[in-house]
């Protein structure tokens, strides 16, 4: 009978065998991990690389908003400051303008003159309204005060202005809107000196000057070193006058 050799493998040979095996497994799921790990690494910068983008694209977009409210309050703040020095000129103009026109009330030096009627008895055959301030009186000394250099005057507390008038309506005098009777005050505001030039006026001196001395009206004058004028009060509306074309 024929007997066939078994083959018989030492032991350490197995042992081997199964160290290669293990250490085979253990390299596959280690490479594998790696592509793996490697795969998961990519992915997560593809992501944050995204974020990173998109939150620079939104902090750009920020500053640029930042920057264009920056502008925006700089603007603001410029057209306040063009806006108060634009209302500081015209309010400027404004007073200037009531100024001009008699609107503000006044002080300053000056000076005052007074008139009034005469108290002496009227003689016979001589015309009473001699003895009596008249209407061409007051209108007198109001132009030798304005040509003496006034700048603003009033009579018995009227202001005059370009539009007020001085006229007579039977026994009283009207000025302006009011009715006046004597002994009539006028003010005149002036430099130094106004209350020399307005007696030394031809204006003064002239007929209203004699008639004080001829008829013996009461008058006076005394300079001052403050008066105190009030507003003119009255209409200044223009009806049919209106301004040039050509006007500036």
């Amino acid at each position: 009978m024929t007997l066939r050799r078994r083959s018989v493998r030492p032991a350490w040979a197995i042992s081997i065998g199964a160290g290669l095996a293990v250490v085979g497994f253990v390299g596959a799921a280690q490479w594998n991990s790696s592509i793996d790990r490697q795969q998961f690494t990519t992915s997560a910068q593809q992501v944050l690389s995204a974020q990173v983008v998109e939150l620079e694209e939104e902090q750009g977009t920020l500053r640029n908003e930042i920057a264009e409210a920056e502008a925006e309050v700089q603007r603001f703040q410029e057209e306040s400051t063009t806006s108060s020095e634009t209302l500081s000129r015209l309010n400027d103009q404004l007073t200037a303008a009531r100024l001009a026109t008699g609107l503000t009330a006044l002080h300053g030096p000056g000076v005052i003159v007074e008139i009034a009627d005469s108290q002496r008895v009227v003689p016979p055959g001589e015309n009473p309204a001699s003895f009596i301030v008249l209407v061409d009186d007051l209108r007198d000394i109001v132009s030798a005060l304005w040509a003496s250099g006034a700048e603003a005057v009033a009579v018995n507390g009227e202001r005059l202005v370009a539009t007020s008038s001085i006229y007579a309506v039977g026994a009283s005098v009207l000025v302006n809107t009011a009715f006046l009777s004597p002994p009539f005050r006028i003010e005149a505001i002036g430099s130094d000196g106004l209350q020399d030039r307005f007696l030394a006026h031809d204006a003064f001196t002239g007929r209203v000057g004699q008639r004080i001395e001829f008829f013996g009206l009461e008058f006076a004058t005394a300079a001052a070193d403050d008066l105190q004028l009030p507003a003119f009060v009255g209409n200044t509306r223009f009806r049919w006058a209106v301004p040039s074309e050509d006007a500036t």
